[in-house]
């Protein structure tokens, strides 16, 4: 304390000092004042606190800003001299961080008040009073808006256009969804807004030249705070305007460039079913875009089809811009609207180089390159091919070698088809999004010289469909994967022989199935709190292993291509809320639940096809492949990360708090584990089968920082265990080991986990 009391006699000498040397009115001319701010009063005391704050923020200027009653800003002003030239450090410090004074004079008191008054009167007061007085004290000044809102009124009756067109009659049948209701305050904005759904109605029955605009309101026999409404057609515009228009010739340029604009329109087209298309150099095929415009010749103009047609053609993914244009007929006598689509197709072909790095905790690092190529039209029909690439590898660099450096490679193609094959008609109705179909070839190897190589050759072929923003279906008829593990070393040999469960699942394999998945997010809403869900059943075998005949009594007996084949059934359903509690923290949590089980010809669910726990994104307090399944436990699993399962569930929370726009500080709790559904022979308390759900669950807590670039998101996590389910019962609740001051603790149970993105 006595060495800290010097330095704190500094500071309180500097303070004093610049609170007596930069007195706040040093800069206020003679004949003028410092403002310090205004202030609303209610003198009716009618007015809610929304409407106030609504009035504190119409004052203007705004005082010199203040923190703890003091004007730092405005005191850093005055504390410095005006430099010479309007640059350098001085200069920035005074104009930049540092406020001029607001002064009483720039304060316009009649202005205030009537935007007050006509705030007061679009929420119903329509003989409000606003009357602005200045206190002044010296050389300070203040101002009192005393605000007098009088009665607010409220609607009385409604009353629509009388006459007996077409027009007004539409606008009598919307009226049971007008927004305007008796015995209602009358707002402003609520007459804008239904302005806006009765223009939106007429829009559907063919009125494509009506505006908001055209509606009037009148209020009318102001009494006991009531008032009648009139809704009336603004007079005196053209009746052509006032019209029901039809849909008449639609044309695409499917190869749009504006400076080529005169000479496309002069093309002769081919004539399709809804429209003529100019195509001069044939990039599409004349029917791709069949399904996609939703107007029709002959029919009223509707701006929902308009709007669903301009959707449908963006989600085909291969223009940049789309621009829907309507020209009515001169010379006919009807009321007439062609129609002119303009498509500008984005660029065909595109390659895509990415290269990452990483480490591990245990002594090893990695890169991974690759290298994706996307052809936009493969076909001229909208068709879009992705193909991809990937190769990388782990090495270890330090410590005692005690696992395998692994190399990978990896080729995946995905064509994405805008139409269902085989051809069948599917009603899409007002979907915005068309329907695709999604074949996937695959070919996987990954090699580990002293333990083995895995080739893996996948083929998958289905549908993929959206229903609207929120909901995704995602459907692989046919979903085959052929694992064939070969070199199998004699050390990975003994590590089989004494994992029953891994020896089994690391057979040769054939998985012939089919696999759903549903997607459902409102994320994208702007709401307190939006979730996501997540839910997937893959299968094998159940069809293919009615066709294969049995080859002899035992597990594996039914083969194909001399291959056993697999059967199983999986699911899995992940759920994830996000609560935002303020603009700078949120709230996020998850649940995952899986369970596969095999039957028939297998004994065991495919490894590729088990689940996993622990890593980046899951338990972060423990490396992924080394919790479970169930108690079971051994040190080698820090070398031999391989554990897998076929029963998981894990839940998270995490907590997100935005520093800046850049940083972003996190704190998080995992829970979770796997379990086998029966309890392997090598491995005990591995399995589900003795109820111990809850009791076996691990549990770890950390946090993060997170660097959010927008285009990417770098992640570090730090995590340690808490709870840790491999302890005897009883004592699997560690807390009391925690020991930060110990380097060996620290290195066995400070777990450093770096990823891009966010983990859920």
């Amino acid at each position: 304390m006595k060495k800290l009391f010097p330095l704190l006699l500094f500071i309180s000498s500097i303070l004093v000092y610049c609170c007596s040397s930069c007195s706040i009115t040093k800069n206020v001319p003679k004949g003028d004042q410092l403002y310090t701010g205004a202030s609303v009063i209610d003198s009716g005391k009618v007015l809610s606190k929304a409407m106030k704050s609504e009035l504190v923020s119409i004052v203007r200027p705004k005082p010199n800003t203040s923190f703890l009653g003091v004007r730092f800003k405005l005191m850093l002003y005055n504390a410095i001299k005006e430099p010479k030239k309007p640059k350098g450090l001085f200069y920035k410090l005074k104009h930049k961080t540092g406020q001029a004074p607001v002064l009483l004079s720039s304060a316009n008191t009649k202005s205030i008040e009537n935007r007050m008054n006509d705030y007061l009167f679009n929420h119903g007061y329509f003989k409000s009073d606003v009357t602005g007085k200045k206190e002044i004290k010296k050389q300070l000044a203040h101002i009192d808006y005393h605000v007098n809102p009088g009665t607010r009124h409220k609607i009385r009756s409604i009353y629509l256009p009388k006459d007996s067109s077409a027009l007004t009659q539409l606008i009598a049948i919307s009226n049971n969804e007008s927004l305007l209701k008796s015995g209602d305050y009358f707002d402003l904005q609520t007459f804008k807004n239904e302005r806006v759904r009765i223009d939106e109605y007429l829009k559907l029955k063919g009125y494509f030249y009506f505006e908001p605009d055209f509606i009037l309101f009148r209020i009318d026999s102001l009494h006991n705070g009531e008032a009648d409404l009139y809704v009336t057609i603004k007079p005196d515009i053209n009746p052509r305007l006032l019209e029901v228009w039809t849909i008449g010739k639609i044309t695409l340029f499917s190869n749009y460039k504006l400076e080529k604009d005169s000479m496309l329109n002069q093309q002769v087209g081919i004539q399709e079913k809804k429209y003529t298309i100019i195509d001069p150099k044939n990039t599409f095929k004349p029917n791709t875009f069949e399904r996609s415009i939703a107007l029709k010749q002959g029919e009223l103009y509707n701006k929902e089809l308009h709007n669903l047609t301009i959707e449908r053609l963006m989600n085909l993914n291969s223009f940049r811009f789309v621009k829907l244009t309507f020209f009515p007929q001169l010379d006919s006598l009807e009321r007439i609207l062609d129609a002119k689509v303009y498509l500008t197709p984005a660029k065909k072909q595109t390659v895509r180089l990415e290269v990452s790095a990483n480490t591990k905790s245990n002594n090893f690092v990695g890169t991974e390159l690759s290298v994706g190529y996307k052809n936009l039209n493969l076909f001229r029909g909208a068709e879009i091919l992705e193909w991809k690439i990937l190769g990388g590898f782990d090495v270890q660099v330090g410590g005692k070698q005690a696992s395998s450096n692994s190399y990978t490679f990896t080729s995946e193609m995905n064509l994405y088809i805008p139409r269902f094959l085989p051809k069948f008609k599917v009603k899409i109705k007002r979907n915005p999004y068309i329907p695709r179909t999604v074949i996937t070839p695959a070919i996987e190897y990954l090699r580990r010289p002293d333990l083995y190589t895995l080739r893996s050759l996948r083929l998958a072929a289905g549908y993929h469909f959206k229903m609207g923003k929120n909901s995704e279906h995602r459907w692989r008829v046919i979903n085959i994967n052929a694992i064939n593990p070969t070199e199998i070393t004699p050390k990975f040999d003994s590590t089989l022989a004494e994992d029953v469960t891994l020896q089994a699942a690391f057979e040769r394999q054939l998985v012939i199935g089919s696999r759903y998945q549903y997607t459902y997010n409102n994320t994208y809403r702007p709401n307190k709190f939006n979730y996501a869900f997540d839910a997937v059943i893959s299968t094998s075998g159940n069809v293919a292993g009615l066709l294969v005949p049995k080859r002899g009594d035992t597990i594996g007996s039914k083969k194909l291509f001399n291959i056993p084949l697999s059967q199983f059934v999986k699911l899995q359903a992940d759920w994830r809320g996000y609560w935002e509690i303020n603009r700078k923290l949120s709230l996020i949590h998850r649940a995952i639940f899986g369970v596969a089980f095999a039957y028939g010809n297998s004994r065991s669910v495919p490894y590729s096809e088990q689940f996993f726990i622990g890593g980046s994104s899951s338990i972060r307090a423990f490396r992924i492949r080394t919790l479970g399944p169930g108690s079971f436990h051994t040190d080698s699993k820090v070398f031999q990360a391989n554990e897998s399962g076929e029963i998981k569930l894990e839940m998270n929370l995490e907590a997100r708090y935005s520093i800046s726009k850049l940083f972003k500080l996190a704190l998080f709790t995992d829970a979770g584990n796997i379990w086998l559904r029966k309890e392997a022979i090598d491995k005990p308390g591995s399995g589900l089968d003795k109820g111990d759900l809850f009791k076996e669950m691990a549990m770890g807590a950390g946090f993060g920082l997170r660097i959010d670039a927008s285009v990417l998101v770098l992640r570090f996590d730090v995590a340690t265990p808490l709870r840790k389910p491999w302890y005897e019962e009883g004592n699997r609740w560690v807390l009391d080991e925690i020991q930060l001051g110990d380097k060996s603790w620290r290195k066995e149970n400070l777990i450093l986990n770096i990823g891009i993105g966010y983990p859920f």
